[in-house]
Protein backbone atom coordinates (compact mmCIF):
# COMPACT_ATOMS: atom_id res chain seq x y z
CA UNK A 1 0.00 0.00 0.00
CA UNK A 2 1.40 3.51 -1.28
CA UNK A 3 1.78 6.22 1.65
CA UNK A 4 0.14 9.74 0.02
CA UNK A 5 3.12 11.93 -0.09
CA UNK A 6 2.02 15.32 2.33
CA UNK A 7 1.22 17.90 0.31
CA UNK A 8 4.02 20.93 1.78
CA UNK A 9 2.50 24.02 1.86
CA UNK A 10 4.69 26.92 0.30
CA UNK A 11 4.68 30.33 2.13
CA UNK A 12 4.55 33.46 0.15
CA UNK A 13 7.04 35.65 0.95
CA UNK A 14 6.25 38.95 2.62
CA UNK A 15 5.58 42.26 0.87
CA UNK A 16 7.71 44.98 2.12
CA UNK A 17 4.24 46.78 3.29
CA UNK A 18 3.72 43.44 5.46
CA UNK A 19 7.03 43.63 6.81
CA UNK A 20 7.03 47.33 7.92
CA UNK A 21 3.51 46.53 9.68
CA UNK A 22 4.84 43.73 11.45
CA UNK A 23 8.10 45.62 12.99
CA UNK A 24 5.95 48.55 13.78
CA UNK A 25 3.77 46.39 15.76
CA UNK A 26 6.80 44.64 17.55
CA UNK A 27 7.74 48.26 18.59
CA UNK A 28 4.93 49.59 19.89
CA UNK A 29 4.00 45.98 21.83
CA UNK A 30 8.02 46.62 22.98
CA UNK A 31 7.44 50.03 24.48
CA UNK A 32 3.84 48.86 25.90
CA UNK A 33 6.19 46.13 27.79
CA UNK A 34 8.82 48.84 28.57
CA UNK A 35 6.52 51.23 30.22
CA UNK A 36 4.32 48.82 32.21
CA UNK A 37 7.86 47.42 33.41
CA UNK A 38 9.34 51.20 34.02
CA UNK A 39 5.63 51.87 35.98
CA UNK A 40 6.02 47.99 38.70
CA UNK A 41 9.79 49.37 39.00
CA UNK A 42 8.78 52.55 40.06
CA UNK A 43 5.95 51.47 42.69
CA UNK A 44 8.12 49.04 43.58
CA UNK A 45 10.93 51.32 44.66
CA UNK A 46 8.25 53.65 46.10
CA UNK A 47 7.04 51.15 48.47
CA UNK A 48 10.61 50.22 49.37
CA UNK A 49 11.56 53.97 50.43
CA UNK A 50 8.39 54.25 52.55
CA UNK A 51 9.01 51.50 54.23
CA UNK A 52 12.47 51.99 54.97
CA UNK A 53 13.16 55.68 55.57
CA UNK A 54 9.79 58.07 55.33
CA UNK A 55 7.00 55.71 56.91
CA UNK A 56 7.10 58.08 60.04
CA UNK A 57 6.97 60.99 58.10
CA UNK A 58 3.81 59.87 56.80
CA UNK A 59 2.24 58.10 59.54
CA UNK A 60 3.42 60.79 62.08
CA UNK A 61 1.79 63.43 59.68
CA UNK A 62 -1.23 65.14 61.82
CA UNK A 63 -3.21 65.44 58.80
CA UNK A 64 -3.27 61.77 58.76
CA UNK A 65 -7.33 60.47 59.14
CA UNK A 66 -5.77 57.32 60.50
CA UNK A 67 -4.65 59.10 64.03
CA UNK A 68 -8.11 59.92 64.75
CA UNK A 69 -9.36 56.28 63.95
CA UNK A 70 -6.31 55.17 66.34
CA UNK A 71 -6.97 58.03 69.23
CA UNK A 72 -10.47 55.99 69.90
CA UNK A 73 -8.93 52.50 70.30
CA UNK A 74 -5.40 53.53 72.14
CA UNK A 75 -4.23 56.07 74.59
CA UNK A 76 -1.67 57.82 73.06
CA UNK A 77 1.61 57.31 75.24
CA UNK A 78 3.90 59.64 77.18
CA UNK A 79 6.69 61.61 75.95
CA UNK A 80 10.00 61.12 78.53
CA UNK A 81 13.15 62.43 79.00
CA UNK A 82 16.56 60.74 78.51
CA UNK A 83 16.32 59.16 82.48
CA UNK A 84 12.46 58.54 81.76
CA UNK A 85 11.32 61.44 83.83
CA UNK A 86 7.50 62.32 82.08
CA UNK A 87 7.51 65.48 80.23
CA UNK A 88 4.46 64.80 78.77
CA UNK A 89 1.30 62.20 79.45
CA UNK A 90 -2.11 61.61 78.88
CA UNK A 91 -4.65 61.51 82.14
CA UNK A 92 -7.97 60.02 81.70
CA UNK A 93 -10.49 61.56 84.56
CA UNK A 94 -13.42 58.89 85.86
CA UNK A 95 -16.01 59.86 83.10
CA UNK A 96 -12.96 58.64 80.41
CA UNK A 97 -12.07 62.22 79.17
CA UNK A 98 -8.44 62.22 78.10
CA UNK A 99 -6.33 65.61 78.23
CA UNK A 100 -2.62 65.73 77.75
CA UNK A 101 -0.59 66.83 80.51
CA UNK A 102 2.58 68.27 80.78
CA UNK A 103 3.99 68.27 84.30
CA UNK A 104 7.18 70.59 83.36
CA UNK A 105 4.64 73.51 82.39
CA UNK A 106 6.32 75.44 79.73
CA UNK A 107 9.89 74.36 80.15
CA UNK A 108 9.79 71.93 76.96
CA UNK A 109 7.04 73.65 75.39
CA UNK A 110 9.00 73.80 71.97
CA UNK A 111 10.77 70.65 72.09
CA UNK A 112 7.94 68.27 73.44
CA UNK A 113 4.97 70.72 71.84
CA UNK A 114 1.28 70.56 72.19
CA UNK A 115 -1.81 68.98 70.56
CA UNK A 116 -4.38 71.71 71.29
CA UNK A 117 -4.55 74.38 68.42
CA UNK A 118 -2.45 72.58 65.93
CA UNK A 119 0.27 70.18 67.06
CA UNK A 120 3.75 71.13 67.04
CA UNK A 121 7.30 69.69 68.27
CA UNK A 122 7.39 66.17 69.20
CA UNK A 123 3.55 65.67 70.09
CA UNK A 124 2.85 66.05 66.17
CA UNK A 125 6.18 64.37 64.50
CA UNK A 126 5.80 61.38 66.89
CA UNK A 127 1.96 61.18 67.55
CA UNK A 128 1.21 57.92 65.07
CA UNK A 129 4.04 56.43 66.99
CA UNK A 130 2.68 57.06 70.64
CA UNK A 131 -1.10 55.89 68.73
CA UNK A 132 0.55 52.22 68.26
CA UNK A 133 0.10 49.67 70.55
CA UNK A 134 3.25 47.63 71.88
CA UNK A 135 0.96 45.03 74.13
CA UNK A 136 0.41 41.60 73.25
CA UNK A 137 -1.92 40.31 70.45
CA UNK A 138 -3.78 38.52 73.96
CA UNK A 139 -4.01 41.47 75.53
CA UNK A 140 -5.34 43.43 72.65
CA UNK A 141 -7.69 41.25 72.31
CA UNK A 142 -9.15 40.78 76.07
CA UNK A 143 -8.89 45.15 75.99
CA UNK A 144 -11.26 44.89 72.88
CA UNK A 145 -13.49 42.82 74.19
CA UNK A 146 -14.07 44.82 77.80
CA UNK A 147 -13.99 47.71 75.17
CA UNK A 148 -11.17 49.49 77.02
CA UNK A 149 -8.64 51.02 75.06
CA UNK A 150 -4.71 49.60 74.76
CA UNK A 151 -2.02 52.22 76.39
CA UNK A 152 0.08 53.56 73.35
CA UNK A 153 4.07 53.29 73.30
CA UNK A 154 6.38 55.64 74.98
CA UNK A 155 8.89 58.34 73.25
CA UNK A 156 12.03 58.21 75.05
CA UNK A 157 13.67 61.33 74.12
CA UNK A 158 17.64 62.71 74.42
CA UNK A 159 16.60 65.68 76.73
CA UNK A 160 17.67 65.86 79.95
CA UNK A 161 15.19 67.40 82.37
CA UNK A 162 18.24 68.92 84.80
CA UNK A 163 20.21 70.66 81.91
CA UNK A 164 17.27 71.86 80.30
CA UNK A 165 16.40 73.46 83.85
CA UNK A 166 20.21 75.09 84.06
CA UNK A 167 19.82 76.50 80.52
CA UNK A 168 16.07 77.79 81.57
CA UNK A 169 17.51 79.11 84.58
CA UNK A 170 20.52 80.98 83.26
CA UNK A 171 18.74 82.77 80.49
CA UNK A 172 16.45 83.66 82.57
CA UNK A 173 13.62 86.90 81.57
CA UNK A 174 15.84 87.66 78.51
CA UNK A 175 13.97 86.42 75.16
CA UNK A 176 16.54 84.31 73.21
CA UNK A 177 17.45 80.31 72.70
CA UNK A 178 19.64 77.81 74.17
CA UNK A 179 20.36 74.30 72.60
CA UNK A 180 23.16 72.08 73.64
CA UNK A 181 24.65 68.74 71.80
CA UNK A 182 26.22 65.51 72.28
CA UNK A 183 28.91 66.44 69.14
CA UNK A 184 30.11 62.47 68.76
CA UNK A 185 26.16 61.34 68.70
CA UNK A 186 24.18 64.65 67.31
CA UNK A 187 21.89 64.10 70.53
CA UNK A 188 20.24 67.23 71.42
CA UNK A 189 20.46 67.29 75.35
CA UNK A 190 18.75 70.81 76.24
CA UNK A 191 16.48 73.00 73.40
CA UNK A 192 15.15 76.27 75.01
CA UNK A 193 12.95 78.89 73.27
CA UNK A 194 12.11 82.36 75.48
CA UNK A 195 9.49 83.63 76.23
CA UNK A 196 7.62 80.53 76.50
CA UNK A 197 4.18 79.49 76.97
CA UNK A 198 2.09 76.50 79.50
CA UNK A 199 0.74 74.11 76.88
CA UNK A 200 -1.44 72.94 79.85
CA UNK A 201 -3.73 76.42 79.34
CA UNK A 202 -2.89 76.96 75.89
CA UNK A 203 -6.77 77.03 75.45
CA UNK A 204 -7.07 80.19 77.83
CA UNK A 205 -4.46 81.95 76.77
CA UNK A 206 -4.37 80.96 72.96
CA UNK A 207 -5.93 84.76 72.12
CA UNK A 208 -3.32 86.42 73.94
CA UNK A 209 -0.81 84.06 72.48
CA UNK A 210 -1.48 85.03 68.89
CA UNK A 211 -1.84 88.62 69.67
CA UNK A 212 1.64 88.79 70.47
CA UNK A 213 3.96 90.00 67.97
CA UNK A 214 5.40 86.90 66.15
CA UNK A 215 7.88 88.43 63.57
CA UNK A 216 10.46 86.44 64.45
CA UNK A 217 14.02 87.24 66.68
CA UNK A 218 12.48 90.84 67.08
CA UNK A 219 8.77 89.76 67.91
CA UNK A 220 7.68 88.91 71.58
CA UNK A 221 5.84 85.09 70.65
CA UNK A 222 6.16 82.27 72.51
CA UNK A 223 4.39 80.32 69.91
CA UNK A 224 7.86 80.57 68.21
CA UNK A 225 11.10 78.45 68.57
CA UNK A 226 14.13 80.98 68.47
CA UNK A 227 16.05 77.49 68.36
CA UNK A 228 15.08 76.46 65.26
CA UNK A 229 13.20 79.11 63.80
CA UNK A 230 14.90 82.49 65.17
CA UNK A 231 17.22 83.97 62.48
CA UNK A 232 19.90 86.19 64.19
CA UNK A 233 23.09 88.18 63.43
CA UNK A 234 25.87 85.49 64.07
CA UNK A 235 28.27 88.47 64.91
CA UNK A 236 31.49 87.00 66.06
CA UNK A 237 30.78 83.47 66.53
CA UNK A 238 30.71 83.51 62.49
CA UNK A 239 34.50 84.37 63.03
CA UNK A 240 34.95 80.65 63.02
CA UNK A 241 33.89 80.55 59.28
CA UNK A 242 36.08 83.18 58.66
CA UNK A 243 38.69 81.66 59.87
CA UNK A 244 38.46 78.43 57.86
CA UNK A 245 38.25 79.66 55.15
CA UNK A 246 41.15 82.28 55.39
CA UNK A 247 43.38 78.79 57.11
CA UNK A 248 42.43 76.98 53.80
CA UNK A 249 43.06 79.34 50.82
CA UNK A 250 46.57 80.11 52.84
CA UNK A 251 49.37 77.34 53.90
CA UNK A 252 51.12 80.08 55.78
CA UNK A 253 48.49 81.04 57.55
CA UNK A 254 50.29 80.73 61.02
CA UNK A 255 52.50 83.64 59.77
CA UNK A 256 49.60 86.47 59.67
CA UNK A 257 50.44 89.59 61.16
CA UNK A 258 48.12 92.22 61.44
CA UNK A 259 48.55 95.69 63.36
CA UNK A 260 44.74 96.56 64.71
CA UNK A 261 43.82 101.02 64.72
CA UNK A 262 40.40 100.01 65.96
CA UNK A 263 38.88 100.88 62.79
CA UNK A 264 39.00 99.71 59.24
CA UNK A 265 37.13 101.16 56.55
CA UNK A 266 36.17 104.73 56.20
CA UNK A 267 32.82 106.60 56.02
CA UNK A 268 29.21 104.59 56.16
CA UNK A 269 31.82 101.48 55.34
CA UNK A 270 34.03 101.81 58.37
CA UNK A 271 33.94 99.33 61.13
CA UNK A 272 34.99 99.57 64.63
CA UNK A 273 36.42 97.05 66.84
CA UNK A 274 34.06 96.76 70.21
CA UNK A 275 33.92 99.23 72.34
CA UNK A 276 36.17 101.13 70.21
CA UNK A 277 39.03 98.41 71.31
CA UNK A 278 42.86 99.62 69.95
CA UNK A 279 44.36 95.72 70.08
CA UNK A 280 47.81 96.82 67.93
CA UNK A 281 49.79 93.71 66.93
CA UNK A 282 47.96 90.57 66.62
CA UNK A 283 48.65 87.29 65.33
CA UNK A 284 45.97 85.33 63.98
CA UNK A 285 45.01 83.25 66.86
CA UNK A 286 45.25 86.17 69.00
CA UNK A 287 43.01 87.70 66.67
CA UNK A 288 40.48 85.38 66.79
CA UNK A 289 41.15 85.39 71.14
CA UNK A 290 40.41 89.21 71.14
CA UNK A 291 37.47 89.01 68.47
CA UNK A 292 39.46 91.65 66.22
CA UNK A 293 37.00 93.35 64.27
CA UNK A 294 39.37 95.21 61.72
CA UNK A 295 41.46 92.06 61.30
CA UNK A 296 38.74 89.60 60.07
CA UNK A 297 37.16 92.42 57.64
CA UNK A 298 40.02 92.56 56.19
CA UNK A 299 40.64 88.79 55.93
CA UNK A 300 37.38 88.92 54.39
CA UNK A 301 38.38 91.22 51.39
CA UNK A 302 41.02 89.04 50.44
CA UNK A 303 38.78 85.38 50.28
CA UNK A 304 37.69 83.60 47.63
CA UNK A 305 33.62 84.33 47.08
CA UNK A 306 33.04 80.46 45.95
CA UNK A 307 34.77 79.25 47.95
CA UNK A 308 33.95 80.78 51.26
CA UNK A 309 30.09 80.44 50.40
CA UNK A 310 30.72 76.89 49.59
CA UNK A 311 31.81 76.21 53.38
CA UNK A 312 29.30 77.66 54.58
CA UNK A 313 26.73 75.76 52.62
CA UNK A 314 28.35 72.45 53.90
CA UNK A 315 27.95 73.76 57.46
CA UNK A 316 24.00 74.16 55.98
CA UNK A 317 23.72 78.03 55.51
CA UNK A 318 21.39 78.30 52.60
CA UNK A 319 19.60 75.35 53.46
CA UNK A 320 17.18 73.42 55.44
CA UNK A 321 19.03 71.56 58.53
CA UNK A 322 19.35 67.49 58.70
CA UNK A 323 16.91 67.59 61.73
CA UNK A 324 13.42 65.56 61.23
CA UNK A 325 9.95 66.85 61.81
CA UNK A 326 11.10 70.10 63.22
CA UNK A 327 9.61 73.37 62.41
CA UNK A 328 12.58 75.92 61.40
CA UNK A 329 14.30 78.49 59.32
CA UNK A 330 17.35 78.44 56.71
CA UNK A 331 20.42 80.37 57.60
CA UNK A 332 21.43 82.79 55.20
CA UNK A 333 24.82 83.41 53.78
CA UNK A 334 25.50 85.41 50.42
CA UNK A 335 28.77 87.93 49.46
CA UNK A 336 28.68 87.28 45.79
CA UNK A 337 29.26 90.18 44.08
CA UNK A 338 28.75 92.39 47.68
CA UNK A 339 30.62 95.90 47.54
CA UNK A 340 33.41 95.34 49.87
CA UNK A 341 32.24 97.21 52.76
CA UNK A 342 29.28 94.77 53.03
CA UNK A 343 32.10 92.06 52.33
CA UNK A 344 33.74 93.07 55.50
CA UNK A 345 30.39 93.11 57.24
CA UNK A 346 29.58 89.64 56.35
CA UNK A 347 32.76 88.68 57.45
CA UNK A 348 32.18 89.83 61.24
CA UNK A 349 28.38 88.17 61.15
CA UNK A 350 26.84 91.22 60.03
CA UNK A 351 25.03 92.76 57.46
CA UNK A 352 23.08 89.84 55.67
CA UNK A 353 24.51 87.34 57.35
CA UNK A 354 21.78 85.02 59.62
CA UNK A 355 21.64 81.93 61.75
CA UNK A 356 19.12 79.97 63.68
CA UNK A 357 20.93 78.95 67.17
CA UNK A 358 20.86 75.31 66.09
CA UNK A 359 22.58 75.77 62.89
CA UNK A 360 25.00 77.94 64.77
CA UNK A 361 26.29 74.87 66.98
CA UNK A 362 27.09 72.78 63.69
CA UNK A 363 30.85 74.13 63.13
CA UNK A 364 31.77 73.33 67.05
CA UNK A 365 29.96 69.94 66.67
CA UNK A 366 31.50 68.47 63.85
CA UNK A 367 35.63 70.24 64.78
CA UNK A 368 34.93 68.20 68.24
CA UNK A 369 34.12 65.02 66.54
CA UNK A 370 37.39 65.47 64.36
CA UNK A 371 35.25 66.84 61.26
CA UNK A 372 32.02 64.67 60.92
CA UNK A 373 29.15 66.73 61.72
CA UNK A 374 26.23 64.40 63.33
CA UNK A 375 22.78 64.81 62.69
CA UNK A 376 21.07 66.52 65.74
CA UNK A 377 18.13 64.52 66.65
CA UNK A 378 15.61 64.56 69.65
CA UNK A 379 14.17 60.58 69.79
CA UNK A 380 16.51 58.09 71.40
CA UNK A 381 14.06 55.15 71.31
CA UNK A 382 10.41 53.99 71.43
CA UNK A 383 9.49 52.16 74.16
CA UNK A 384 6.34 49.74 75.11
CA UNK A 385 4.17 49.85 77.96
CA UNK A 386 6.36 47.28 79.93
CA UNK A 387 9.70 49.15 78.73
CA UNK A 388 10.96 47.27 76.14
CA UNK A 389 12.56 49.18 73.09
CA UNK A 390 10.85 48.35 69.87
CA UNK A 391 12.37 50.60 67.70
CA UNK A 392 15.87 52.61 68.61
CA UNK A 393 16.95 55.97 66.40
CA UNK A 394 20.59 55.27 66.03
CA UNK A 395 23.07 58.04 65.81
CA UNK A 396 23.60 58.91 61.85
CA UNK A 397 26.06 61.19 59.90
CA UNK A 398 24.88 64.49 58.15
CA UNK A 399 28.38 65.63 56.54
CA UNK A 400 32.51 65.27 56.84
CA UNK A 401 32.58 68.80 56.03
CA UNK A 402 36.66 69.30 57.87
CA UNK A 403 39.76 67.39 57.83
CA UNK A 404 40.88 66.04 61.00
CA UNK A 405 43.73 68.49 61.03
CA UNK A 406 41.08 71.37 60.76
CA UNK A 407 39.36 70.36 62.99
CA UNK A 408 42.61 70.40 65.72
CA UNK A 409 43.32 73.49 64.76
CA UNK A 410 39.62 75.34 65.73
CA UNK A 411 39.93 73.57 68.52
CA UNK A 412 43.07 75.24 69.19
CA UNK A 413 41.95 78.36 68.41
CA UNK A 414 38.96 78.38 70.39
CA UNK A 415 40.90 76.89 73.50
CA UNK A 416 42.84 80.21 72.94
CA UNK A 417 40.26 82.37 73.54
CA UNK A 418 38.90 80.70 76.50
CA UNK A 419 42.74 80.35 77.46
CA UNK A 420 43.78 84.29 76.73
CA UNK A 421 40.63 85.71 75.22
CA UNK A 422 36.97 86.95 75.43
CA UNK A 423 36.05 83.55 76.86
CA UNK A 424 38.24 83.78 79.74
CA UNK A 425 35.39 83.21 82.18
CA UNK A 426 34.85 79.28 80.88
CA UNK A 427 39.23 79.34 81.93
CA UNK A 428 38.68 76.48 85.05
CA UNK A 429 40.45 73.27 86.20
CA UNK A 430 36.92 71.45 86.09
CA UNK A 431 37.16 70.41 82.24
CA UNK A 432 38.57 71.94 78.99
CA UNK A 433 36.78 74.36 77.35
CA UNK A 434 37.00 76.38 74.25
CA UNK A 435 34.30 78.41 72.12
CA UNK A 436 33.79 81.64 70.56
CA UNK A 437 31.88 85.35 71.60
CA UNK A 438 29.58 87.31 69.74
CA UNK A 439 27.93 90.37 70.16
CA UNK A 440 25.36 91.25 67.20
CA UNK A 441 24.16 94.32 66.20
CA UNK A 442 20.82 94.47 64.94
CA UNK A 443 19.54 97.48 64.78
CA UNK A 444 20.99 100.18 61.95
CA UNK A 445 22.39 103.15 63.65
CA UNK A 446 21.61 101.31 67.14
CA UNK A 447 24.50 100.07 69.49
CA UNK A 448 22.35 97.52 71.03
CA UNK A 449 23.49 93.79 70.53
CA UNK A 450 22.59 90.20 71.21
CA UNK A 451 24.57 88.45 73.11
CA UNK A 452 26.13 85.03 71.92
CA UNK A 453 28.75 82.52 72.40
CA UNK A 454 29.45 78.81 70.84
CA UNK A 455 31.57 76.28 72.26
CA UNK A 456 32.52 73.00 73.39
CA UNK A 457 33.61 71.63 76.92
CA UNK A 458 35.17 68.18 77.16
CA UNK A 459 36.47 66.26 80.73
CA UNK A 460 37.12 62.09 80.47
CA UNK A 461 36.25 61.42 77.01
CA UNK A 462 32.89 63.00 77.85
CA UNK A 463 31.97 66.03 75.41
CA UNK A 464 28.72 68.68 74.94
CA UNK A 465 28.90 71.34 72.52
CA UNK A 466 26.37 74.70 73.19
CA UNK A 467 24.53 77.82 71.40
CA UNK A 468 23.57 80.70 73.55
CA UNK A 469 21.38 83.99 72.54
CA UNK A 470 20.56 86.94 74.57
CA UNK A 471 18.42 88.53 72.69
CA UNK A 472 19.50 92.57 72.90
CA UNK A 473 21.45 91.89 76.38
CA UNK A 474 24.67 93.31 75.29
CA UNK A 475 28.09 91.36 75.41
CA UNK A 476 28.46 87.46 74.62
CA UNK A 477 31.11 87.30 77.41
CA UNK A 478 29.64 89.15 79.93
CA UNK A 479 26.14 86.76 79.16
CA UNK A 480 26.34 83.79 77.00
CA UNK A 481 29.76 83.15 78.74
CA UNK A 482 28.31 82.81 82.19
CA UNK A 483 25.21 80.84 80.77
CA UNK A 484 27.82 77.92 78.91
CA UNK A 485 29.27 77.80 82.37
CA UNK A 486 26.75 77.17 84.21
CA UNK A 487 25.42 74.61 81.94
CA UNK A 488 28.95 73.14 81.63
CA UNK A 489 29.86 72.54 85.47
CA UNK A 490 26.13 70.71 85.79
CA UNK A 491 27.20 68.47 82.91
CA UNK A 492 30.48 67.71 84.30
CA UNK A 493 29.73 67.92 88.26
Amino acid sequence: MKRKKRKVEERKPEDKADIKKRKRMNREMAAVTYIFMFLFVFMAGDVIWFLSGDTDRILNNPNNKRQELLAERVTKGSILSDEKVVLAQTVTDKKGRETRQYPYDGLFAHAVGRTSHGMTGLEASESYTMLTSGVSPLTGLINELKGEKNPGNNIVTTLNVKLTQTASNALGNYRGAVVAMEPETGKILAMVSKPTYDPNSIDAMWDKLTEQAGDGASGDSALYNRATQGLYPPGSTFKLYTLLEYMRENDKYEKFQYTCKGKIGKGKDAINCYGNAVHGKLTLSSAFAKSCNSAFAMIGTELDEDKWTKLCQSFYYNRILPVERFEQNASAFAVKEMDPGDVMQAAIGQGATLTTPLQNIFLVSAAVNGGTLMKPYLVDHVENIYGSAVNRREPSEAASPLKKSEAEQLMQYMREAVQSGTASALNTARYRAGGKTGSAQFKEGSSDSHAWFVGYAQKNGKSIAVSIIFEGAGTGSAYAVPAAKKIFDVYFE
